[in-house]
């Protein structure tokens, strides 16, 4: 399956990547954007591998969670495609994650 990374993720990915390098310096942040990049290959062979965890009400949109240490790689199946819609911390605040997700299914109805 196609995957498509929305601006938000990418940027997430980026300054996830920047701080880590920052804190813990050049190795830590390659080690961790490779396993993110591995986390995104194994969802494009086997979409399903990641595990619910927020489906919008208003429009049934399931978003689903792939792990990766202290991050969460989180996308939908939409259309055909794999959407990175997030690339999450695992220690913020979850309702923040859920109010952001909301908006993406609700831009996503709103695209064709």
């Amino acid at each position: 399956m196609k995957v498509r990374w929305s601006k938000r993720a990418a940027t997430e990915f980026a300054a996830t990547a920047a701080y880590v390098a920052i804190e813990f310096g050049p190795i830590a942040a390659k080690k961790m954007r490779i396993r993110i990049d591995k986390a995104v290959n194994n969802i494009s062979q086997f979409p399903r591998i990641g595990v619910a965890s927020f489906t919008d009400e208003a429009t049934g949109i399931e978003f689903r969670e792939l792990q990766c240490r202290i991050n969460s790689v989180v996308y939908t199946i939409y259309n055909e495609e794999i959407y990175i819609v997030s690339i999450w911390s695992n220690r913020q605040n979850r309702n923040s994650l859920y109010s952001a997700l909301r908006e993406d299914a609700q831009s996503m109805c709103f695209e064709e």
